[in-house]
């Protein structure tokens, strides 16, 4: 038998030598070759807890909204009137200290009305046309809420659509709070770790969840009220700011 040898053969012949020598170091090393060179996985124990923190400040701006409805079986009348309103309030507002910036139109609705027999539930035929506006003033100075309030129930505003109270600058708040939040989760990673016989190592991660700023306390009273010969109570009651905070520590033994 004649065996012929070419170039493109032993070529061949080189490659198959390579990939058994490769082969055979895999095997004497017990596994892929590869691997030797790789990180070696490790699974480290940690727990994650969540902790919370409360800071509580006295509210130093208030926020009313008032509104007016005209009523008039014409339609220019009832708008014209509404109209009239509402410049009058806006200039009672800034008269009693309300700055104009802090003073915003919130909504201007006109809609027709149908009357109907109140006994037999039938159209009368009658229209009359509402028109309604909201008008909200930003009051920073509470010892002007009283008499920002009378002074545009007084220019012809007939509703108190809304009065709440709140912080303008919470960033000192939010800090006290945060430094509560982290306290707390360490409490509770320990309390944890403890039950579990073990012990509370470094910190991994944190994260800080959700800012609740001007959230009103349960107890904190918001009302107003007529008062002996017509003076307006106004309570501002109290405001808290909440952090949470997410950490995860390392676990020891």
């Amino acid at each position: 038998m004649t065996i012929v040898f070419n170039r493109k053969t032993q070529i061949i012949s080189a490659v198959a030598l390579a990939l058994i020598a490769i082969a055979i170091a895999m095997m004497t090393f017990g596994g892929s070759a590869f691997a030797q060179t790789g990180p070696t996985m490790t699974t480290e124990r940690t727990i994650t807890v969540s902790g919370i923190g409360q800071a509580f400040g006295t509210p130093d701006t208030a926020y009313i909204t008032f509104g007016v409805d005209r009523v008039s079986a014409d339609i220019n009348e009832s708008v014209s009137g509404a109209r009239d309103t509402l410049a009058g309030i806006i200039t009672a507002l800034e008269a009693a200290g309300g700055a104009r910036a802090d003073i915003q139109t919130t909504n201007f609705n006109v809609y027709p009305e149908d009357r109907f027999n109140p006994t037999t539930g039938q159209p009368t035929g009658e229209r009359i046309f509402r028109t309604t506006f909201g008008v909200s003033v930003t009051v920073r100075n509470l010892d002007n809420t009283s008499a920002i309030i009378t002074a545009a129930l007084d220019a012809g505003a007939n509703r108190i659509d809304g009065l709440s109270f709140g912080i303008a600058d919470v960033a000192a708040l939010e800090t006290e709070a945060r430094t509560s939040a982290a306290s707390n989760a360490r409490a509770r990673a320990d309390e944890l770790a403890a039950a579990f016989g073990v012990s509370v190592g470094e910190v991994v991660t944190i994260i800080e969840g959700s800012n609740f700023g001007g959230i009103p306390l349960p107890a904190a009273r918001q009302d107003m009220g007529m008062g002996i010969g017509g003076t307006l109570q106004i309570v501002p009651g109290q405001l808290s700011v909440m952090v949470q905070v997410n950490v995860t520590y390392t676990l020891g033994g």
